[in-house]
């Protein structure tokens, strides 16, 4: 059953889905571009040294697994889409905790470095889990209902 209600939710899905799956597309493909977003400069000395250092190399690897991770979790949000009554728990596990998490550490940590972008994107998470939030409170009911 549409309403504005879900549709405010499925507009946020949507939108949530996307910046998951443009962040981890973009450190997958190219974390030079990501160290573009960031004003580093990352040149091939950096990548050809990605081998040689094991500390360096498992974090650069379990990044992009991690990135991988993201783009999976934007993609999973299409389920919602269809139906975002039926699929709360998962709009809750991406849409809430995670974002809620993520927000904290780069805010935290963008503040005490003093790295805007860091607290931007920290920013950015915090927007969409207020919007996923005010989302599912006001689809509260219908997902009530819905379960009886």
């Amino acid at each position: 059953m549409r309403s504005r209600n879900t549709n405010f939710l499925q507009v946020t899905i949507i939108l949530t889905g996307l910046i998951f799956i443009a962040v981890g597309i973009v450190f997958y493909i190219s974390p030079v571009a990501f160290g573009w977003i960031f004003s580093i400069d990352v040149n091939e000395d950096w990548l050809k040294e990605i081998p040689k250092d094991s500390f360096l190399s498992s974090l650069y690897f379990l990044m992009r697994g991690f990135s991988a991770l993201l783009f999976v979790m934007g993609v999973a949000m299409v389920m919602p889409l269809f139906d975002p009554v039926r699929y709360r728990g998962l709009i809750y596990y991406t849409g809430i905790l995670f974002p809620a998490l993520a927000s904290f550490i780069l805010v935290k940590n963008g503040i005490a470095l003093g790295h805007s972008t860091l607290m931007l994107f920290g920013f950015i998470f915090a927007v969409l889990l207020v919007m996923t939030v005010i989302g599912l409170l006001i689809t509260r009911k219908e997902a009530q209902s819905s379960a009886k």
